[in-house]
């Protein structure tokens, strides 16, 4: 650390002179700019304190005797504010009475000096008041890092949520470093990874990144070493995808691998406004302990791909038939209900059309239950090549299948149903006869004419149609107006 670092807000270099005498004041002044400290008079107690509030200054020469508030007062009333960094306070006083200066001591000044003061001995003191400051200011600072880990590890101990975990070491990691981002990055698989935890951002959970941008995360699993840009916007790493962190100018960062037997579970990932300072040295070993404490939770994450790909896998599941690989009848309902929820908003129709496999019992039978089940797929394929892709094609059940087509008349869906029947006449399905598979259709539309109003309605309005059809010979189309 320079002599004249920034640290925790205030200026290392600051000093707040308070005396009534303007003599004093110039003499002390004149000393402390001549010895590059930054230097401030004030001549009363209040206004020193307003000042101390404002301004933070790292040591305070201190007169005893002053209209108003006096210098013990003084004291007392700097000690209970709440500052980014205690100031050191030096009495400078003609008052050398051992009572005096003890009182001075117990009411929190930090050393005293006499009047008329010798310059080498006034800089000398304050030398010696801003290195126990910085000693003490590092032991604050190893408190607030083993207090960090402590409760990580309590986080890691208390409970099995993964999520919990790393939340906790990324907000607490972040309170401790001062970062404007601090995440926690899975490495699923070469350029693939995945956000276990921002806390800036609690809702990138689970979110996919392509590590080729981020080449300094790709640098530290590379590496399986610390990475630090100290200006990560003009660092030479950051060439290629300088044009995508243009708003990050002035900004560093520490990427901090999380490494098992010779493995790259992860990053620990911090940025953060140090150009002018820098990561120090604990900082980057508290980081490298952390991300360690973190091993487990992300081990416990690793599969996290793969869960991601499951889930999906689920969420088809939960909306597809097997047999067919169409949506099934729950999930019909509900995209139907959201269709029309739509044609109801925008004013625009939708049409439904209804199908069934003529005889299909009869297949089953004679072919058996293979052959029927071939039939099943092979014209749930047609009937996907024959729809758009805005359109829903789901299996209502057994051997009925639903067609839903937004933005479409009941003319345009007669239109559809004829098409799917000549399609389907003309296909010979699981080793059968061409025309052997015939469908009778029943279709019903929602276009502002009509009374239907919900899913319910239109559905039976279709498969009232679908009836008439059945009873008319089979392997025909009627309509809801028929």
């Amino acid at each position: 650390m320079s002599e004249f670092e920034e640290v925790d807000g205030s200026v290392r270099n600051r000093v707040l002179v308070v005396d009534d005498s303007p003599t004093t004041n110039a003499m002390m002044e004149g000393v402390m700019l001549d010895a590059g400290y930054e230097t401030r008079c004030v001549f009363n107690g209040a206004e020193a304190i307003k000042l101390v509030n404002e301004w933070a200054p790292s040591v305070i020469l201190l007169d005893l005797i002053m209209p108003g508030m006096g210098g013990l007062e003084v004291c007392e009333e700097v000690r209970r504010l709440e500052l980014p960094r205690r100031p050191s306070i030096i009495i400078v006083s003609s008052e050398s009475d051992n009572d005096i200066v003890v009182g001075a001591l117990s009411r929190g000044a930090d050393d005293f000096v006499m009047k008329p003061f010798n310059e080498s001995e006034l800089l000398a003191r304050i030398t010696s008041q801003l290195r126990i400051s910085d000693f003490y200011c590092e032991v604050e600072e190893d408190n607030r890092s083993l207090e960090t880990i402590l409760d990580i590890t309590c986080a890691v101990t208390a409970t099995l949520d993964t999520v919990e975990v790393l939340d906790t070491i990324v907000m607490r990691v972040a309170e401790v470093m001062k970062a404007d981002r601090c995440s926690i990055v899975l490495v699923a698989k070469e350029n693939e990874g995945y956000i276990l935890a921002a806390h800036d951002n609690p809702e990138m959970h689970e979110k996919k990144v392509n590590l080729d941008k981020y080449p300094e995360i790709t640098e530290a699993i590379e590496k399986r070493a610390p990475v630090i840009l100290e200006d990560m916007l003009n660092h030479p790493l950051m060439s290629k995808v300088r044009n995508t962190i243009g708003n990050l100018g002035g900004m560093s960062v520490l990427i901090v691998p999380i490494v098992i037997n010779d493995t790259v579970l992860g990053t620990l990932f911090l940025r953060t406004k140090r150009k002018e300072s820098g990561f120090t040295k604990k900082e980057i070993e508290f980081c490298q302990v952390v991300a360690n404490s973190s091993f487990h939770s992300i081990k416990n994450a690793r599969l996290f791909a793969e869960v991601s790909r499951e889930k999906e896998k689920l969420r088809e599941l939960a909306v597809t038939d097997q047999l067919t690989s169409l949506y099934n009848h729950n999930y019909f309902y509900q995209r139907l209900s959201d269709e029309l929820e739509g044609a109801h908003r925008y004013g625009t129709a939708i049409a439904l059309l209804m199908m069934d496999i003529d005889d299909f019992k009869h297949i089953n039978d004679t072919r058996g239950h293979r052959t029927g089940d071939a039939v099943l797929r092979e014209i749930s394929e047609c009937i996907k090549s024959c729809v758009r892709q805005t359109d829903i094609v789901a299996r209502y059940g057994g051997e009925e299948f639903a067609i839903i087509l937004p933005h479409t008349t009941l003319e345009s869906g007669v239109e559809k149903a004829v098409m799917l029947k000549e399609v389907v006449a003309e296909q010979a399905f699981a080793g059968l006869a061409k025309g052997e598979i015939t469908m009778s259709m029943g279709i019903a539309a929602y276009d502002h004419a009509t009374k239907v109003m919900n899913a319910g309605d239109l559905v039976n309005e279709a498969d009232n149609a679908l009836y008439m059809a059945k009873h008319s010979g089979k392997n025909c189309i009627k309509c809801s107006n028929d």
